[in-house]
């Protein structure tokens, strides 16, 4: 199989072994805009229901999802681990894992109930996703302290945005990216899963990158300037159709 692509027929492939619909690192807008039209035109398979336990295993560094709230049902992404509360970077919203999956926490939850009865207040904070009872301690960085890896602060933010200033973030933990637009009352959804290592080796290539998804014409609708809280740059050929130029100011 091709290192940026799976089986386009469907989710799953005919050995039974789950494979994400696209694998690959969502930088900016443009890539994201670059897959909603590849799904749209069926070039990658759209997600059509919730993911079951065994199709989960598809969720890995680089794993990229699309799905259509209409199309698919699915109201509300679940993929099985905790993750930090979502930050705004961009069009895109961020959220780094807490180091463990559901399941995980559960189990281990349940075996601390069986053995310690006085931990009751230990147990319902790991079960906690919205950090209410204080098991994730805010930690604020410091100005002078270094970024991930010694990188220049601006690709720290592209990477991670704001995550390692409010949270006790791990750099090699696994990272969430979501977008979405809303076309004709109908939203669509992209989710993307990274590791920084593997962006930054080389490993998870964007979708700028692979000229047969920058040879697709992006559809008028996505690049409506109204649908995005930074609007990108749109640029118009001599017909007038508009094509993605850059990222906005």
């Amino acid at each position: 199989m091709d290192e940026a692509h799976s089986s386009v027929g469907g989710i799953e492939s005919s050995m039974g072994c789950p494979d994400p619909p696209w694998c690959g690192w969502i930088e900016t807008t443009g890539d994201a805009l670059l897959i909603l039209e590849a799904a749209r035109r069926g070039i990658i398979p759209r997600v059509t229901r919730r993911l079951v336990e065994t199709e989960r295993k598809m969720i890995n560094s680089g794993s990229v999802f699309v799905f259509d709230e209409d199309e698919s049902g699915i109201k509300r992404w679940t993929d099985g681990y905790y993750w930090s509360p979502s930050r705004i970077l961009g069009n895109f919203l961020a959220g780094s894992n807490r180091g463990q999956k559901k399941s995980e926490v559960a189990a281990r939850a349940e075996s601390v109930a069986s053995t310690s009865p006085p931990h009751d207040q230990e147990i319902e904070q790991l079960y906690d996703p919205n950090n209410k009872t204080g098991t994730f301690h805010i930690l604020s960085r410091p100005k002078n302290e270094p970024t991930i890896n010694g990188m220049d602060r601006n690709r720290e933010r592209t990477l991670v945005g704001s995550l390692t200033n409010s949270y006790k973030f791990k750099p090699n933990g696994m990272m969430k990216k979501t977008f979405s637009l809303t076309i004709g009352g109908v939203s669509q959804h992209l989710i993307s899963y990274y590791r920084i290592e593997d962006v930054e080796s080389g490993k998870l290539r964007c979708p700028s990158t692979y000229p047969e998804l920058t040879s697709l014409e992006i559809s008028r609708d996505y690049l409506d300037k109204t649908h995005f809280r930074c609007p990108p740059k749109i640029e118009y050929d001599q017909d007038g159709k508009p094509h993605y130029a850059g990222e906005g100011e």
